[in-house]
């Protein structure tokens, strides 16, 4: 089974894997962004593929579109959600 290491950022927004503590409303994500919701990448775990959405000013939120308790997931910090998603492993869901 083929499983990323980590969350990959789309390449629009590679600069925040560099970035500590980005949350809801940071000025450098918004200047980034250009919809109210965008994917910000993904992190395949197993035969899933997980992304993170930011809803603009709202929330970063966890997307499994098959959804499942491992999909619903959201939070105002970034990091809080690349935590959750880099730490999923594919026996987390067998």
């Amino acid at each position: 089974m083929n499983t990323m290491k980590e969350f990959t950022f789309e390449p629009r927004y590679m600069s925040l894997a560099v970035i500590k503590g980005i949350d809801v409303g940071n000025k450098i994500l918004n200047d980034l962004i250009l919809e109210d919701e965008s994917c910000l990448g993904h992190r395949q775990v197993g035969s899933r593929s997980y992304h993170i959405f930011y809803f603009k000013n709202d929330r970063f939120s966890v997307y499994y579109h098959k959804g499942g308790t491992d999909a619903m997931y959201s939070s105002a910090s970034l990091d809080v959600v690349l935590e959750y998603v880099n730490n999923l492993k594919p026996e987390d869901f067998e």
